[in-house]
């Protein structure tokens, strides 16, 4: 029968690494750069640098890495954030990885932008919804509803058993559709559920969904009377086309960083409703650190490409008021506000913080650029997880013979709100019955 491990993830979120075992073949699903200790406490940066089995970076996967004999048949890959796809570089080269076209163009931006690298050689795509075989076990991809674009959960079936893991997903982003979608079919005798509960003993607070999130935008955008900043993620695909429609909707000029503008240019190669679009007011601002990074990588051309959207920093300064503004706060955000500063002080600009918020208790930098400019500073965000109501309804549609929590702070109360549940330790084999 199959075997499940799960080698991190039981007690924390992110670091995601799953292992399923059939017949003497093997697959790991995620392999993530952990984001905290099993206590829930930081990890420090000097330690996630030095990634060895011995002080449990990498989780203990025999057969897995470069100096093994690899032993694993595959790693699937749910999605392009570094808590799930960060350690992949460790992997034994002659072991597949198999992920979406679209996590593997974000895994490969973040390689000209990023200081930390993810550079993988034995890569095969997938295809959601077409089921592809690896050894005994045949894996079916479903999109998922979730803050990374083109995420994946994993159907997969051997032996006779059927085990559904969720990855990250949520049910109120922009494709709730597809969340609706697994509500509605149906997995006849499904005997495993590993899903995520991030939100779990968390309140809810922020924005109900993403269309909220644009509404609220919006509603600040309508009102400004000077610049209004904006500190999001520039992959969060679903968060900047919120802030798009938002900003054309008002009126308002809509300024990105080359790292934004060269995200959305490559994925509107597969999706091509993404923004920019012709005749809109969405421009361009060139940092040097992203334009050097470009040049490095050998993509000078992409310079010249969005060379027709460029703006400067004294057309921003002379029209402020109908500026929004997503940039990097230091040498973007804080360039434009001393410069503005020395026109008029910025008594009515504004800062909307549209992330995690864990990001302002690890990081000071937010609330140091709106204190140095004596900016306001709101939040409009909502969660990239699934919130406990959608979380039971997907458990009850499915039906499992058994639910394990992972990627999660409080998988004790996971019994409480759902039948059937096992609770694992990391490292902890489970034989499906």
């Amino acid at each position: 029968m199959p075997i499940i491990t799960i080698h991190r993830g039981t007690h924390t979120i992110g670091g995601s690494c799953i292992e399923i075992a059939s017949g003497g073949h093997r697959i790991i699903l995620d392999l993530g750069l952990p984001l905290m200790g099993r206590d829930g406490t930081e990890i420090g940066e000097k330690a996630l640098k030095v990634r060895s089995r011995e002080n449990g970076i990498l989780p203990n996967v025999p057969g897995l890495y470069h100096d093994q004999e690899p032993k694993v048949a595959a790693v699937l890959l749910t999605h392009a954030h570094m808590d799930h796809h960060g350690l992949l570089d460790h992997v034994h080269p002659k072991i597949p990885i198999y992920l979406s076209k679209g996590s593997h163009k974000l895994i490969e931006i973040g390689n000209v932008f990023y200081p930390e690298k993810t550079h993988i050689a034995n890569t095969r795509h997938f295809e959601h919804w077409s089921p592809f075989q690896v050894g005994p076990f045949t894996i079916t991809s479903y999109l998922v509803d979730h803050s990374a674009f083109d995420a994946s959960a994993f159907l997969i079936e051997c032996e006779g058993k059927k085990v559904f893991y969720t990855g990250d997903l949520r049910a109120h982003g922009r494709k709730e559709i597809v969340f609706e979608n697994l509500i509605d079919r149906h997995f006849p005798k499904l005997d495993c559920l590993i899903m995520e509960g991030t939100t779990l003993g968390g309140e809810h607070t922020g924005c109900k969904n993403e269309r909220e999130v644009e509404k609220q935008l919006k509603k600040v955008f309508k009102l400004q009377t000077d610049i209004s900043f904006v500190f999001t993620s520039g992959s969060n695909i679903d968060r900047l086309v919120s802030l798009y429609k938002a900003s054309q909707q008002c009126g308002k000029t809509l300024v990105i960083d080359l790292y934004t503008a060269y995200v959305l240019d490559q994925l509107k190669k597969n999706l091509p409703s993404l923004p920019p679009h012709k005749k809109d007011k969405v421009r361009v601002y060139y940092m040097r650190g992203h334009a050097k990074r470009l040049a490095d990588n050998d993509l000078v051309k992409t310079l010249y490409y969005f060379k027709s959207r460029k703006i400067e920093l004294d057309e921003i300064i002379n029209t402020r008021v109908d500026m929004v503004v997503k940039l990097p706060i230091w040498n973007g955000m804080e360039r434009i506000a001393a410069a503005a500063n020395k026109e008029s002080p910025l008594q009515e600009a504004q800062l909307i913080y549209s992330m995690w918020g864990g990001y302002l208790k690890k990081k000071s930098d937010v609330k140091d650029f709106c204190s140095t400019y004596g900016i306001n500073m709101q939040r409009i965000h909502t969660s990239g997880h699934a919130y406990l109501d959608d979380l039971k309804r997907l458990a009850q549609a499915l039906n499992p013979s058994v639910l394990i929590p992972v990627h999660t702070l409080a998988g004790d109360s996971f019994s409480d709100h759902f039948p059937n549940v096992v609770r694992l330790d990391d490292g902890i084999a489970h034989e499906l019955k």
